[in-house]
């Protein structure tokens, strides 16, 4: 909005009265610097509209790009899970191996301390009979060896 102060300065004084002068009118610096930029102005309006031209081809560019990103990026996704699918049936296969080697081993020692186990308890039996059978035969046929003892 114009001020009163800007307003005032359009008027160019007037001389006192007297002889013609200078004739008081408005002087419109608006307009004369208006058409004084006309020129520029239209100049800059060219490379405006170039500037334009050029937002719009590298928007164009950049969506294309984007595009071809996004497409790169679902194959990288979907070759991922391929390879990941993979990499879990291998882990499995392996896991599955190692617990096949562990178990093995384990039935391994098992057996081996099995083996252990029936020499000793052949062996115990070896010592442990005869005085079994002694005995049970001294009850049944009443020998009476050790009736006696207390």
């Amino acid at each position: 909005m114009t001020t009163l102060r800007q307003l005032l300065r359009r008027f160019r004084p007037a001389g006192p009265p007297g002889a013609a002068g200078r004739v008081a009118v408005p002087a419109d610096r608006a307009a004369r610097a208006e058409e004084e930029l006309r020129p520029v102005f239209a100049v800059l309006a060219a490379a405006d509209a170039e500037a334009a031209a050029i937002r719009a081809a590298a928007q164009a560019e950049a969506a294309r790009r984007q595009r071809r990103a996004g497409l790169a990026a679902q194959r990288i996704v979907a070759a991922a899970r391929a390879r990941s699918q993979q990499a879990r049936a291998e882990a499995f296969a392996a896991a599955r191996a190692d617990t096949a080697r562990a178990t093995e081993t384990v039935m391994a020692d098992a057996r081996r301390a099995a083996e252990a186990l029936r020499a000793r308890a052949g062996i115990r039996l070896d010592a442990a009979v005869p005085p079994i059978v002694s005995a049970a035969l001294d009850e049944v046929c009443g020998t009476g060896r050790d009736r006696g003892a207390p």
